[in-house]
């Protein structure tokens, strides 16, 4: 199985990271996209992945993503940018983000967000790598702005939480949507109902960990093992096995970053 979105560089992780992969690879979890909201959490992202991917043998893969989320827009500017296109260059990164629009909290505004989405969209279509989203409360201004700079680099809306509509705006797009625990939990009705109408070949599963620890888990801190609780619901919803599910979500994973073979 695989986890297209998480956070191991964030410090709940600090103390037990080795831990936290050894029990990923014992839930038969071998691949790990490591995913970077800031600078400091993108140099953090490929630190992790030089230092314990493939650990001790067991197999799980990490990789990684940089880039600058819609809560740190403001801290866009060319320095960043630059910084940014630099650490792209490393081995160990298959794509740019987490990138996007979040009008839930109006925090940043629009128009710094806007600014922020577009640069990762240039910097992305330069460097010719995918770019992994982060979408809620903003699917009208987010496909506008992506058809506007001409985007079709393909990506993915990582910890999708959108209707019907905006899965077959990104599906359009040629974009994966990509389901987290959320999918689980008792309240999630309509977006169980979209993601069984997500079509496989563009269907992701993650943890977003730290975050959104799956049912029967939550409260608990979120990590990469607990990928198998959303997975086994989406085989379900699809109605395939969790064997043919599994093989899937690996097939996809490399359909979206083709760079995960190169620095495996």
């Amino acid at each position: 199985m695989i986890d297209s979105h998480c956070h191991l560089n964030d410090e709940r992780f600090d103390t037990d990271i080795v831990e936290v992969l050894e029990r990923a690879a014992l839930a038969g979890v071998r691949r790990i996209v490591v995913v970077g909201y800031g600078l400091e959490s993108s140099h953090k992202a490929i630190e992790i992945v030089h230092a314990h991917s493939g650990h001790q043998g067991q197999g799980v893969q990490l990789h990684a993503v940089v880039g600058i989320s819609p809560f740190e827009a403001a801290t866009w500017d060319e320095s960043t940018r630059k910084e940014l296109i630099g650490l792209a260059q490393d081995s160990a990164v298959v794509g740019l983000g987490e990138t996007g629009l979040d009008y839930y909290y109006q925090e940043p505004l629009p128009e710094i967000q806007h600014k922020c989405l577009i640069g990762h969209l240039h910097a992305a279509m330069e460097l010719n790598l995918p770019l992994v989203f982060h979408l809620r409360d903003a699917a009208d201004d987010f496909f506008r702005i992506l058809d506007h700079e001409g985007y079709s680099q393909g990506g993915v809306l990582h910890c999708f939480t959108g209707d019907e509509r905006a899965m077959q705006m990104g599906i359009e797009r040629g974009l994966f949507v990509s389901f987290s625990g959320i999918l689980t939990f008792k309240k999630a009705a309509e977006l169980v109902s979209v993601a069984r109408m997500t079509p496989l070949e563009h269907l992701l599963v993650e943890t977003d960990a730290p975050y959104l620890a799956p049912s029967p888990l939550r409260g608990k801190r979120c990590e990469p093992a607990h990928v198998i609780h959303t997975a086994q619901l989406l085989a379900d919803l699809k109605g395939v096995s969790f064997q043919a599910l599994e093989a899937r979500m690996e097939s996809n994973l490399a359909r979206l970053f083709p760079g995960i073979d190169k620095n495996t």
